[in-house]
C-alpha cells in the first residue's frame, strides 16, 4: 500500500483527487430541497433558469430505425451518410446521438428518401 493511500485512510474526512481538489464528505450528505434552494441561491442558480422548453429526450432506439428498413449496419451507415462506428457505437448503446444525430435519426424515420438524397447529392 502507498503511503498516498495510508493517508487517504487516515483521514477519511475527505478525498484526494488529482484534477478535481477536494472533496467534503459532509457536504455529499442528502441536503432538505429548502437547503438545495438556498444553495443553488448563493450560487446564483434560479429555478427557471433552463426554462420550460428544456425537455429532455430520450435517445432513440437506432437498431430499431435500422431493422424497420431491414438493412445491414453498412448498408444503413452508406444509405444515411452515417459513419459506420458511430452506429455501432448507438446501438450498443455506448454513445448516446447527440441532439442534431436525433433529428437526423427522426427525419429518417419520416422521410427516408429526402436523407438519402441529400447525404448522396
Amino acid at each position: 500500500m502507498s503511503s498516498e493511500q495510508k493517508s487517504r485512510r487516515k483521514n477519511p474526512s475527505t478525498i484526494q483527487r488529482k484534477s478535481q481538489g477536494r472533496i467534503e464528505r459532509a457536504k455529499l450528505l442528502p441536503m432538505t430541497d429548502a437547503e438545495i434552494s438556498a444553495s443553488d441561491a448563493d450560487a446564483g442558480i434560479r429555478e427557471d433558469a433552463l426554462g420550460p422548453a428544456q425537455v429532455i429526450v430520450p435517445a432513440p432506439d437506432v437498431r430499431a430505425i435500422r431493422a424497420r428498413f431491414d438493412l445491414s449496419q453498412e448498408e444503413f451507415a452508406e444509405r444515411f451518410g452515417l459513419g459506420l462506428r458511430t452506429l455501432q457505437e448507438w446501438e450498443q448503446r455506448r454513445r448516446v446521438p447527440d441532439s442534431p444525430a436525433r433529428l437526423l435519426l427522426r427525419v429518417i424515420e419520416l422521410d427516408p428518401d429526402a436523407v438519402e438524397r441529400a447525404a448522396h447529392s
